[in-house]
């Protein structure tokens, strides 16, 4: 819940999130540089493929065929920085916060104001433990 005027969570005993650092807003695009592609596509190119087990499916990983599909997805039919370029049109922000126990946390975000106009925000989050 927030308050209406300053837009700021309304935390209770139980919030383990604290107000916001001073930290601003900053605006996040996503920049893979030159090298790093030019690095993936020649492992993609050296990679070598294990023999595999005949009748197994799904039983001890992603079956070879759909690796190798991948592997040359990636290699010769994946434009990076037209996706790139698709992905920067969404409206990104990284902005610091401080998480008891934590520190500040400099948390990735996507800010997109619905068209509607008494539409319900939604808060959509992810996190690996």
């Amino acid at each position: 819940m927030f308050n209406k005027l300053t837009k700021l969570p309304i935390l209770n005993k139980y919030s383990h999130l604290s107000i916001p650092t001073m930290s601003s807003e900053t605006r996040f695009q996503i920049s893979v540089p030159d090298e790093a592609l030019t690095l993936l596509h020649g492992r993609l190119a050296d990679a070598r493929f294990p023999d595999e087990l005949s009748d197994v499916g799904w039983d001890y990983g992603a079956p070879l065929s759909d690796v190798k599909r991948l592997v040359d997805k990636w290699k010769d039919g994946y434009d990076w920085r037209a996706h790139e370029r698709e992905l920067n049109k969404i409206p990104m922000f990284t902005r610091d916060i401080e998480v008891e126990g934590f520190g500040a946390l400099n948390i990735h975000y996507v800010h997109q104001r619905s068209e509607v106009k008494s539409a319900i925000p939604l808060l959509f989050v992810h996190g690996c433990a």
